[in-house]
This record gives C-alpha cells, sequence and structure tokens, in this order.
C-alpha cells in the first residue's frame, strides 16, 4: 500500500474561533458550579439569637449572638404582680424559694440564660455591665479556647475585670461537646445568681450515647444551686461561711418559712427513655449534695463533659463545678415523682431542695404522688467525693468510674513534667486579739498582677511572680510548662481541715490516681512514694475518668494527665473562694509569649498608675 504523499510546505492554521469558544465555554462551566455551590451551601448568619436545634454533621456552624444584661434584681420584684404559687407569674418574675432578696441577675431570670448551641457554633455574647460596684468577668467552665485564650474569663491573667457600665464582648467558638456551664469568676457573683447552663450537643450520628436514650432536649437541662437569704458581697470576709436557707432547681425552691412557693417540674411521657443534663453552681458553702428521683435509676452516661462507661445508680453525690449526664427511663406508672437534693450532712444539715418528674396523661389534674424510693433494682451510689464510704460496694467512687476512650499512648507512658503541689493554710498573728489566716500552693500564697498576663505580660513586673525564698509574701504563682509536654500533676492537701474542689481552665484531664491519708504528708515523701510507684495503691493508664474539676479530699492526693498543646496562662482554681481567691490558685503558663494566640489590637487594657513626681505648692 503506498502511502499519501504530504506536502512539507503545507501549514495547517488553528482554528482560533473554535479554541477560543472552547476555553469560553470551559470558563462558565467552572463559573456554573461555583454558584451552585455557593448557592446551596448553608452559610452563618450574622445575627442569629436562638442556636437551639437538632445538630447535623454536615452543617454550617451558626452564629449565636446574645445579649447579657447585668443588673441588680430582686426576687419577688413588681414584674411578679400579684403571682402567689408560680403558676399565672410573668416571665421576669424571680420567685427563688419565697423570700424577697437581692439577685445579681443577667436579663432578669434565674439562673442566668440557658445556652444550647451545637459544636463549633460561633458564641458573640454582649455582657452589658449594670450592676454598680462589681467587677466583672465570665467563665465559659469546659471550652479550652484554643483559638481566643483571651476569653477565658480569668480576671488579670487573660482579661481586665470589666467595669461597670461598660459592655464586653465575648467571641469565641463553643469546640468543646457536653454539658457545661458559664458563671462569673468571683463565687460571690455566681452565688448571687450570675450563673447558668452551656450545653454544646454533636450530631446524633457522631454521638457514641445516642442509642441509650430516645429524648435530648432542652427543658431537661437542671441547674441547682445554693440560696442564701442576703446578698453575698461579705461572703468569704468573716472567718465562717454564712449557711445556705435552700437548695433551688432552676432557679425555684422552698424553704421552711415558704413551703407552697412553686417549684420547678419536668414532663415525660411513659415508655420513653429521657437524657437529663445536670449541673451544680454551688453557693456560699458549695456542700456536695445529693441527687435523687424517686422510684427511678438514673443510668450515669457522662462527667464534666466526657463520656463514661454507663452505670446504674439511685443516687449521685457530686461537689460545685461539677456536671452529671444521666439517663431517666420514664417506665414507671403515671404519676409525679419528687426530684430530690440533699447537703451532706457534715457540711451543712436541713438544706434541701426539690423538683418534680410528672408523666404527661389525658388526667393530669388526679396524678398521684409518690414518697421516697421503693424497691429500686439498684442499691448504690455513685460518688465524687471520697470519704470513707468508698470502701462499701453500696458507693462507687472516682477511681471506679472508667471513661469511654482509652487514654492516649503518650499519657500512659513516661511522663515528660511531674509537678508537685502541696496545699494547706498558714498563720500569722495580726495583733495581740487577732490571728490572720491563708491558704498557700507549694509555699506560696496567689495574688493577682496588677495587669492580665497573657495580653499585656510585659508590664507586669517580674518582681510579682512568686521566687523561692518569698514564701511570706502574696505573689502571682506561675508554673512554667513546655509546650506539647506530657504533664502530671500531683496534688495533695496538708491541711486537713476538709475537702477541695479545683478546676483547671483550658483543659480536661485524665484522673489516673487518687488516694486518701490520715495524716498530712510531706512534699519530699510524696514524691519519693510516686518514684517508687507506692503512692497509689491503684493507678489506671487505661481508661481513667475524664475531668476538669476534682474533689481533693483532706489528707488526700490525686494525680491528674494531660498533653500540654493549648498554650496560654491557665489558672488552677480553688472552688471554694468566696471571692477571687484565699491564695490557693495557681497558673500553668504552657508555651512561650511567640506561642500563644494574640488578642485584637484594641483589646481592653488594665494597669497601676504612679502619677509624676511633683509636690503642690
Amino acid at each position: 500500500m503506498e502511502k499519501e504523499n504530504v506536502n512539507p510546505d503545507v501549514i495547517v492554521k488553528p482554528n482560533y474561533m473554535l479554541m477560543s469558544l472552547q476555553r469560553i465555554l470551559v470558563l462558565f462551566v467552572i463559573l456554573a458550579g461555583v454558584i451552585v455551590v455557593v448557592y446551596y451551601t448553608p452559610m452563618p448568619e450574622e445575627y442569629f439569637e436562638n442556636c437551639d436545634r437538632e445538630c447535623h454533621e454536615l452543617d454550617w456552624p451558626m452564629i449565636c449572638r446574645v445579649k447579657l444584661v447585668i443588673e441588680v434584681y430582686k426576687t419577688y420584684s413588681k414584674s411578679c404582680n400579684n403571682c402567689a404559687d408560680g403558676a399565672d407569674c410573668p416571665p421576669m418574675c424571680i420567685t427563688a424559694d419565697g423570700r424577697e432578696r437581692g439577685v445579681l441577675a443577667a436579663n432578669r431570670e434565674l439562673p442566668a440564660p440557658s445556652f444550647h448551641v451545637c459544636q463549633n457554633d460561633i458564641l458573640v455574647v454582649d455582657v452589658v455591665h449594670r450592676a454598680p460596684a462589681h467587677a466583672l468577668s465570665i467563665h465559659w467552665r469546659g471550652q479550652p479556647q484554643k483559638e481566643t485564650p483571651f476569653m477565658d474569663g480569668a480576671p488579670m491573667l487573660t482579661q481586665c475585670p470589666q467595669p461597670a457600665y461598660t459592655t464586653f464582648q465575648y467571641k469565641f467558638r463553643a469546640s468543646a461537646v457536653g454539658t457545661h456551664m458559664y458563671h462569673a469568676h468571683s463565687a460571690a457573683d455566681a452565688a448571687d445568681g450570675l450563673a447558668g447552663a452551656f450545653i454544646v450537643r454533636q450530631s446524633p450520628r457522631l454521638d457514641p450515647l445516642r442509642k441509650l436514650y430516645d429524648v435530648d432536649a432542652t427543658e431537661h437541662t437542671i441547674f441547682v444551686a445554693e440560696w442564701g437569704h442576703s446578698m453575698g458581697p461579705l461572703a468569704g470576709v468573716t472567718p465562717n461561711a454564712p449557711n445556705a436557707e435552700s437548695l433551688l432547681i432552676n432557679g425555684k425552691g422552698r424553704s421552711s418559712e415558704y413551703s407552697n412557693a412553686p417549684i420547678t417540674t419536668f414532663v415525660v411521657e411513659n415508655g420513653k427513655r429521657y437524657r437529663f443534663r445536670l449541673m451544680y453552681g454551688g453557693g456560699s458553702k458549695s456542700c456536695p449534695i445529693k441527687f435523687s428521683v424517686d422510684d427511678h435509676v438514673l443510668k450515669i452516661i457522662a462527667l464534666d463533659g466526657s463520656s463514661i462507661q454507663p452505670m446504674d445508680v439511685d443516687a449521685i453525690t457530686f461537689a460545685r463545678g461539677e456536671r452529671v449526664d444521666f439517663v431517666l427511663d420514664a417506665n414507671k406508672a403515671c404519676g409525679v415523682y419528687k426530684i430530690r437534693v440533699v447537703a451532706e450532712k457534715s457540711c451543712q444539715e436541713n438544706l434541701e431542695g426539690v423538683a418534680e418528674v410528672v408523666y404527661k396523661t389525658l388526667d393530669s389534674k388526679n396524678l398521684q404522688k409518690t414518697n421516697e424510693n421503693v424497691n429500686l433494682p439498684v442499691n448504690r451510689e455513685l460518688t465524687t467525693v471520697s470519704s470513707d464510704r468508698c470502701a462499701s460496694d453500696k458507693v462507687l467512687c472516682l477511681n471506679e468510674i472508667h471513661s469511654a476512650d482509652k487514654i492516649p499512648a503518650k499519657l500512659a507512658a513516661a511522663i515528660d513534667e511531674v509537678i508537685y503541689v502541696p496545699f494547706n493554710y498558714s498563720t500569722r498573728q495580726i495583733s495581740a486579739k487577732r490571728v490572720e489566716s491563708w491558704g498557700q500552693t507549694d509555699g506560696f500564697r496567689f495574688t493577682y498582677p496588677a495587669s492580665p498576663l497573657l495580653t499585656q505580660g510585659s508590664d507586669v513586673s517580674s518582681e510579682a511572680i512568686c521566687a523561692r525564698g518569698t514564701n511570706d509574701d502574696e505573689c502571682v504563682h506561675v508554673k512554667n510548662i513546655p509546650l506539647r509536654s506530657t504533664v502530671e500533676l500531683v496534688m495533695f492537701d496538708q491541711g486537713g481541715e476538709s475537702d477541695h474542689i479545683f478546676h483547671l481552665h483550658g483543659y480536661n484531664f485524665y484522673v489516673v490516681g487518687i488516694r486518701e491519708f490520715n495524716t498530712s504528708i510531706e512534699k519530699h515523701q510524696i514524691k519519693e512514694m510516686h518514684e517508687k510507684g507506692t503512692l497509689f495503691t491503684s493507678t489506671n493508664l487505661i481508661d481513667p475518668v475524664i475531668r476538669d474539676t476534682i474533689v481533693i479530699p483532706k489528707f488526700g492526693v490525686v494525680a491528674l494527665r494531660f498533653e500540654a498543646d493549648n498554650p496560654g496562662y491557665w489558672m488552677m482554681r480553688d472552688e471554694r473562694s468566696a471571692h477571687w481567691t484565699r491564695g490557693l490558685d495557681f497558673v500553668l503558663k504552657v508555651g512561650e509569649q511567640s506561642d500563644f494566640v494574640q488578642a485584637p489590637p484594641d483589646f481592653p487594657k488594665c494597669g497601676s498608675y504612679v502619677g509624676p513626681e511633683y509636690f503642690l505648692i
């Protein structure tokens, strides 16, 4: 077959018009695709106030804009009109336990308004401060604040306290799923009403506990708080904390003087399983409380927002700042069942609170009310407050609780940084008739700097930071931790006066060991025992419970592990302090200044002022 002759001198010209049309068509297809994607992609709304919704893993995060107006209000104010039993009281009527008293209220609600959002929603909270003679900051308990450490709400550490008659805007991502709280940093302000629930949900498809319950509704949030009959500015000034008068459940309760005051009710339907989210805001004494529901088993599924291996109990005892998720199976006869909250008698006797679980029925007027538990299949209690009762097989303690997740391998291995923190009390003779007592950790009495360490670190004098040899003086107690190191805090009580509650900002931790001694143990003895492996009778390096709040029993010791992957200044907060501090707090500095997320350029600043040197003539 002969090949076709090709003339090499003939040049084939490209079709430029066709090529141009092809390029235009490709650009048109790309542009159309972008428009379709943008059109069908949900975008966050700039001012979306109610973010309480069914969460979905494919949804775009919402921006939740909220205004909190903080003011001094009172119970049974003029807003209540003539309502008596609570049934006809308007929304801004605060009844508490039936007695009139002042309240430090947010939006005229008690407790403060609840926030219900989905994971990774962005909160924009405008705090409008109208309460005179108060310097405020709000802590968002349970949120690590990795992107915005200056929004943690620790005064003089991450921000300046907010002066009266100003507005401060908190803006952060709700990254940590679970049952959390927000509250004033000052415990006295929180006890006067400035505390509320903060719930961060996730998609049901991502929730490992979803198969254990049918309903997870906003109205099944339980906020318990102590309540006294006077406001708290003098709390902590007197040597003994004033007794509380009652325990409120969602801002309602009864006292001996007002036995007909309205109480909170929770409606359920027979045959359904309900997830309840329970938290304790504490108060002037912050006594541990025991929670139970008549004739119902509580299936505990989470503590401090972290899932645990489910366990059935008939009651749970827990402390201020702790949160508990439980499932209630509404499988009883239709009726009204009491929720009972009782403070530990060793802290205060006859301190109680009540609410009701009401089964929904057509004949709601003839529902029978129950008394106490009757023949429950479970006869054991869960407690996060260690005591000698832990030896009983009817009491489950913290070291018997197992996380739903395994501890990371790096935290189960040898630890980079082991920090020993003893705490106790010291006294000093002030006068012939007066002795001053204060708390101290590792020999230092904590106080706050004059400017926030995170945002104005260069303004804080090095002399203000604690150093060995200055134990008798107040100072800013800071412990330095390398970024991304593994850490074990070994904290132990040498005072033996009572148990202590500590809350760590910015982190969760694994409770790998806990033990109670009968006497004070010196720091060098604790260190020697720990290095030999004899400090704890048993440790859990497989699935220890995850917390952000821990109760340390008197003469007790705990070992807490975490990875220092969140740079910044993070407070280990003494939860029994009546105001800002009683000397037992300390700060973890994770990383260096170059590692910290920088605050906006116009972020508020504060500090000491010394005028020019001159004389008035």
